[in-house]
């Protein structure tokens, strides 16, 4: 009952500080890992009264941060060395294993958070900014600029068109994660629009493509 909680059991991790837990969609899996060297342990909580640890490709890597998709095949996980992220396929979560590696800004990297869909991935930055990456391809992040800080919190909303930021400059920043919505919104502004003799003009090389409308 959520008015009186009471301890189920203990995990004994060892070893450094644990900084990050986090419960795999179907409830029977946790991953702890820890924030000064890094090192992803998978524990088997389908008794959460006799938990054990489950078999880690990853004790001696530099991860840290893991965190389940919502459809419980992806683990996303920070790499302190090189400050990138690498997504894990935890299909068989005996056998997990490095896919893909995410570019990121080159700073520090904290909280991540997957979208509702599993579609997106976001973290933030020591650099204070906001990083967006489609979970499944391997391009360079979108990078939202507005925080004057380190931003240690992010989280998506429900329904993942809204993605939400907390920074160190205390501020909460709410930004809108539809693309098409947000170059719509550019377009109504965006006035006069460009003319084919002034795109010949300035980017002869590339066909008239204006980014917005005419009409």
């Amino acid at each position: 009952m959520p008015a009186r909680p009471r301890p189920l059991s203990r995990l004994v991790a060892g070893g450094p500080d644990v900084t990050m837990a986090s419960f795999r969609p179907d409830g029977r899996t946790l991953v702890t890992s820890t924030g000064e060297s890094g090192s992803l342990r998978f524990w088997d909580i389908s008794d959460p009264r006799s938990p054990r640890e489950l078999p880690s490709a990853f004790r001696s890597d530099p991860l840290t941060d893991g965190l389940f998709s919502p459809d419980n095949r992806t683990l996303a996980a920070v790499h302190r060395t090189d400050r990138t992220i690498w997504l894990i396929d935890i299909s068989d979560i005996h056998r997990p294993a490095k896919v893909t590696r995410l570019r990121a800004s080159g700073s520090w990297l904290y909280a991540l958070a997957f979208s509702a869909d599993g579609r997106r991935l976001a973290a933030g930055a020591a650099d204070g900014k906001v990083l967006l990456w489609e979970a499944h391809g391997a391009s360079a992040p979108v990078a939202l600029i507005g925080h004057a800080n380190p931003v240690p919190a992010v989280a998506f909303g429900p329904h993942g068109d809204t993605l939400a930021s907390g920074g160190n400059d205390f501020t909460i920043r709410l930004w809108d994660t539809g693309l098409d919505r947000v170059a719509a919104r550019i377009c109504d502004s965006a006035h006069p629009r460009i003319t084919g003799t002034a795109w010949a003009r300035y980017f002869a090389a590339v066909d008239f493509t204006p980014p917005c409308p005419t009409t």
